[in-house]
């Protein structure tokens, strides 16, 4: 004080008074129980022993995220060329039957989520929506899926496929379009063996000489007598009537 200067700023009064307010302070200090500052020195510890656990969770995460981004663009392109080139195959289909269709990868953050968005449009006066189960009829969405699963037949390889009753619940125009695609996409000497299962089919349909159609007969109103009721027998008969020979059964 003196050397600052302030040495005579206050009295002698003033330099007790403020003496024994620390001193008061003072006393509350040296009365704080010493397990405060135990606890303080083992909370301290504890943070320290968090942090560096913290830290190396942290580094931790740092290279599962740069080993998930070096896997993901690794697989994530060739994902999106696959959907792109089932995508165009499936607008394609679509446009033949004067409908529009799209297929959208769509991404998140919890790879179990991803998923393949199913745009369609099946009168002029709409625009592409999602497919659900809501939005779009029975039939639509029967020719939805028979149009996709068909867009995927060349890049699937399998050796057979087989569909039950897909025509059920269209309409005759749906019905024809998907018959027709059916045709002109497993027809072809490098596709794979594709058996459809319906009990029934429009008249007048597409058929391809790799074709194969197999009628079964059950039931107990069947004549025990073998020559009764013969399907090929039936059908040369009605191809002999309609003088044509260029269709191919079995």
């Amino acid at each position: 004080m003196e050397e600052s200067g302030t040495a005579h700023e206050r009295s002698a009064d003033q330099l007790k008074d403020e003496l024994e307010t620390l001193r008061e302070k003072l006393e509350l200090l040296l009365a704080t129980d010493p397990g405060v500052i135990e606890q303080y020195e083992r909370r301290k510890e504890e943070i320290k022993s968090l942090s560096r656990k913290l830290e190396e969770r942290e580094r931790h995460a740092a290279k599962l995220e740069k080993s998930i981004k070096v896997a993901r663009d690794n697989w994530q392109p060739a994902l999106q060329d696959l959907v792109t080139s089932i995508g165009k195959k499936f607008s394609e289909a679509f446009d033949r039957i004067g409908c529009a269709g799209e297929l959208q990868l769509t991404p998140h953050d919890d790879y179990e989520k991803w998923a393949i968005t199913i745009l369609v449009k099946f009168r002029d006066t709409e625009q592409l929506q999602q497919l659900t189960a809501h939005r779009q009829s029975g039939g639509e969405r029967s020719l939805t899926t028979i149009l996709y699963l068909m867009s995927m037949t060349e890049c699937a390889r399998a050796p057979f496929s087989l569909a039950d009753e897909i025509n059920q619940g269209m309409d005759q125009r749906a019905e024809r379009a998907a018959h027709n695609e059916l045709v002109k996409t497993t027809c072809k000497a490098d596709s794979g063996q594709y058996v459809l299962i319906t009990p029934k089919l429009l008249p007048d349909l597409k058929y391809d000489r790799l074709m194969k159609v197999l009628c079964v007969n059950n039931g107990e109103w069947l004549p025990e007598d073998n020559s009764l009721g013969n399907m090929m027998s039936m059908i040369r008969d009605y191809v002999a009537k309609r003088g044509s020979s260029g269709a191919a059964f079995m």
